[in-house]
């Protein structure tokens, strides 16, 4: 579905300025700004491109803040946008935080979907841990 230029925007506005937050370790505050973004988004959020980036965002600051639950939430509405399914950086997200959760199953079902859509290299810059979690099955 498609919004209309105002109401991108304005999403966009507050993702962005989320981001800016983030990348400043200001996650509450980007939380905030995150779900500004997500209350922009008209009902059902998933049918819209954007909410892809928006939860995506969500997710990340949520692991960063180590409440890995409400990551796992975020991450699991981003598989539910158009092309969440095809984005190995939203199962990396997920992978890592049903790891921090212990649920190991569902942690190697995530890792490996990410390395199957983008190869070893996704893993580049993360914690060995979550590769390594994978590794006998490659």
């Amino acid at each position: 579905m498609e919004l209309s230029d105002e109401k991108y925007e304005t999403i966009m506005e507050s993702l962005e300025k989320g981001d800016s937050l983030a990348e400043r370790g200001i996650l509450k505050e980007a939380l905030k700004k995150y779900m500004e973004a997500l209350d922009n988004i008209p009902n059902p959020k998933n049918d819209y491109e954007i909410a892809l980036h928006v939860y995506t965002a969500l997710g990340d600051c949520y692991f960063n803040l180590k409440d890995f639950q409400n990551s796992c939430n975020n991450y699991n509405e981003a598989l539910k946008c158009p092309d969440g399914l095809s984005h190995g950086y939203v199962w990396l997200g997920l992978g890592e935080s049903y790891f921090e959760l212990q649920e190991i199953d569902k942690a190697q079902d995530a890792l490996m979907s990410a390395y199957m859509l983008e190869g070893k290299e996704i893993f580049s810059d993360e914690e060995s841990k979550y590769f390594d979690l994978i590794k006998p099955s490659i």
